[in-house]
């Protein structure tokens, strides 16, 4: 059998309206907006300022746009993150809301909107080694989804810590009852998705929901290890599977900037657009 050759997409998170659009130059497939100055914060919404600079732009941004939701970083102290209150859930409706509003959004380009509340439960899970059982948090999600109507959802990595258990794949298919259209997540709280049990896991979930869940595979996206993983997921149809990466560049005692490296992207950009699938 022959195995053909083709793309599969990337998806670039910027914190920028200038990294979004050299993003796009160079060949993404689409734009994961996040605010100026959050990345090592995991990306926070980005102010409505950003999104007006970017469409006002001569160059424009004709691939579509994911704006990502998120009032702030992790909590600190060992308090698991993406259990918001019903302050900070007030918070998100009013940013969603406000980009929806601004008329910079449009739902038949593909735009959509990313984010995602989990919540953890008292019990241990007697599969997880100790760890305490985390699922989606349906209420809050429900209420977001239904505020980003007519845009499309992408729940995030608040999946990550779900996506390592047993029952990853029935909280995905809820994720399906809950109206998202895609799912961002690493394959497990510890790692990227580059690694090979998460790689495995990614594929999992892919393999039994993918046709009605868009997966986005993100978090440590690089060159380095990306064609095998590339080749193991790209059995899937075409829009079912994407990458997700950041790209950034970094500084000279290794601190991560905002920056885009764009050699590195270039590279990506090209094993990603000649993938044999496995």
């Amino acid at each position: 059998m022959v195995l053909t050759i083709r793309k599969v997409h990337l998806e670039v998170a910027a914190f920028s309206a200038e990294t979004a659009l050299k993003a796009q130059t160079l060949g993404a497939s689409r734009i994961e907006l996040n605010a100026r100055g959050s990345y090592d914060e995991g990306g926070l919404t980005p102010a409505l300022e950003e999104l007006k600079k970017l469409r006002a732009h001569p160059r424009k941004l004709t691939i579509p746009v994911h704006v990502m939701i998120r009032p702030r970083g992790p909590p600190g102290g060992g308090k698991p993150d993406f259990i918001y209150s019903a302050k900070e859930l007030a918070e998100m409706i009013i940013s969603i809301c406000e980009f929806k509003n601004s008329g910079l959004m449009n739902a038949a380009d593909g735009d959509r909107f990313v984010f995602g509340a989990i919540q953890e439960f008292d019990n241990i899970d007697p599969q997880m080694d100790g760890v305490r059982r985390t699922e989606v948090d349906e209420t809050i999600c429900k209420a977001l989804v239904e505020t980003a109507k007519p845009f499309g959802s992408v729940f995030h990595r608040a999946f990550d810590p779900i996506a390592a258990t047993p029952y990853a794949v029935r909280q995905a298919e809820k994720l399906i009852d809950l109206g998202f259209q895609c799912l961002l997540t690493a394959g497990d709280r510890v790692g990227g998705c580059l690694y090979q049990d998460n790689t495995d896991k990614i594929d999992n979930i892919c393999r039994r929901v993918g046709e009605k869940l868009q997966i986005i595979a993100g978090g440590g996206v690089r060159k380095g290890g990306l064609k095998k993983a590339a080749e193991q997921l790209a059995v899937y149809e075409e829009n079912a599977l994407w990458f997700h990466t950041a790209s950034i560049q970094y500084g000279p005692k290794g601190e991560a900037t905002e920056e885009l490296d764009t050699t590195e992207l270039i590279a990506m950009l090209n094993i990603l657009g000649q993938t044999k699938p496995a």
